[in-house]
């Protein structure tokens, strides 16, 4: 064991709480002398971990209470898209996204772009409706009937911008296609583009995000489509495992 380490520490132990001490008092409770303490106090001092309050005693700063606190859920889930973004992004060489809804709207968790002589604009991304992209009619497809009533009275059917569909019984049958394959595909020849995006559950099997990836035509074969897919299911059961690991229900995401 580290003594100096094992110091530090069980000075913080006695700091804890917002508990300020001075410096008598801390070498009373951590059983060293005075100089000893008051050096390793500079040093923590100096890093900005403990701070002296008006009077001259001692306090765990704000720097270290920030340090210690776990990142709010949200920001947690936020951290994991990007990361399994930016995995999909190199596994597949192409643009990578993480989407949810918010509020009846397509909202984007994380994107992610592998460098490329020709990449694909994030603006194709943003400037898309809910329908009218992968993602979003991935997620729609899962929701339950209540919740795409909801989305309906936000944004009536999708008409033009998927399959012209303007009935119920069409929305019904393209969502149920989309959930028995669990996979939404969309080829665009006028910006030569094709897109794909597959949902990621929570813990009690609820839709709470798609995994989208975006590929140019000129660079996708069977061999790769096939890779692109395999790619994104596994993006999905990361999420998913992480959203088990870190108990998180989609409404954390999903306000409708």
């Amino acid at each position: 064991m580290i003594q100096v380490i094992e110091r530090v520490f069980h000075i913080l132990e006695h700091l804890r709480d917002n508990q300020v001490l001075s410096l008598s008092n801390l070498a009373l409770r951590t059983n060293l002398n005075k100089s000893t303490l008051c050096n390793i106090l500079r040093t923590m001092s100096d890093l900005g971990y403990v701070e002296k309050d008006g009077c001259g005693n001692y306090r765990i700063s704000e720097k270290f209470q920030l340090l210690a606190k776990p990142p709010p859920r949200e920001e947690l889930l936020k951290s994991q898209c990007m990361h399994c973004c930016k995995v999909l992004a190199e596994k597949t060489r192409e643009s990578g996204v993480v989407s949810t809804l918010r509020a009846g709207r397509l909202l984007i968790l994380a994107q992610s772009q592998y460098p490329q002589s020709l990449m694909i604009s994030m603006a194709v991304y943003e400037d898309l409706s809910l329908y009218h992209s992968v993602s979003g009619r991935i997620i729609v497809a899962h929701l339950k009937p209540s919740e795409r009533d909801e989305i309906l009275d936000i944004h009536g059917f999708p008409g033009d911008e998927w399959n012209k569909i303007s009935t119920q019984r069409e929305l019904d049958n393209a969502c149920r296609e989309l959930r028995e394959s669990r996979l939404a595909v969309m080829t665009n020849p006028s910006d030569g583009i094709k897109a794909f995006a597959v949902p990621v559950f929570d813990t009690k099997k609820r839709i709470c995000s798609a995994a989208g990836l975006t590929v140019p035509l000129f660079r996708l074969d069977e061999k790769k489509e096939d890779h692109i897919l395999r790619s994104l299911r596994e993006c999905a059961e990361i999420l998913t495992q992480k959203n088990i690991n870190l108990n998180l229900n989609c409404k954390i995401w999903r306000s409708l």
